[in-house]
């Protein structure tokens, strides 16, 4: 079944948020041009965005943050629920042009609670298909950032490519040298 981009750009965006403006990386907080930047590739109509979304969107990241530092799933339902109590769904079919697919927010409210929503939704979608296996902050012992695997085999552990490579090459030098006799 092809799932409409709501799903995924709601755990995208989440993940993005998180990494951008939550923890040692994401220690700058942004502007308006920026926090547009990081939304948008999800499909968010970021140009509704302005000053007064900065805080209520960094509060956001944090709390998402939370979820993705939970390894426990019956923790992780606890939170993802809270977080999806704090909002205002209204489902609804809409065809504005690309075929039939479901809104969660109802039409008009402002950009934070939308970006809320379809995040929470997101993260519960994630949770509910994949368990809490799939998501969390990078294996990489100098990084803080997080992911959401949505890969068929499931297997990510790392944010990037760059953060599993370095960790790869530092595993692979270290069996190097535990292999290499003393002089």
């Amino acid at each position: 079944m092809e799932v409409n981009g709501y799903r995924s750009d709601g755990v995208g965006a989440s993940v993005a948020m998180v990494n951008a403006w939550t923890g040692e990386q994401g220690a700058l907080p942004p502007d308006v041009e920026s926090a547009r930047d990081v939304l948008r590739p999800f499909s968010f109509l970021v140009a509704d965005l302005d000053e007064s979304a900065l805080e209520p969107l960094l509060a956001w990241a944090a709390e998402l943050r939370a979820f993705f530092v939970i390894t426990d799933l019956e923790r992780a339902v606890a939170h993802v629920n809270d977080l999806l109590a704090r909002v205002e769904m209204r489902p609804r079919l809409v065809d504005h042009g690309r075929g039939l697919h479901l809104h969660h927010a109802p039409s008009g409210v402002p950009f934070v609670q939308r970006i809320r929503i379809n995040t929470a939704m997101g993260v519960a979608n994630l949770v509910a298909d994949y368990g809490v296996g799939r998501s969390g902050v990078c294996a990489a012992a100098d990084c803080d950032r997080v992911f959401a695997d949505t890969s068929r085999n499931g297997r990510k552990r790392y944010c990037s490519d760059a953060c599993a490579n370095r960790a790869n090459v530092a595993a692979h030098r270290a069996r190097r040298r535990a292999a290499t006799p003393a002089r």
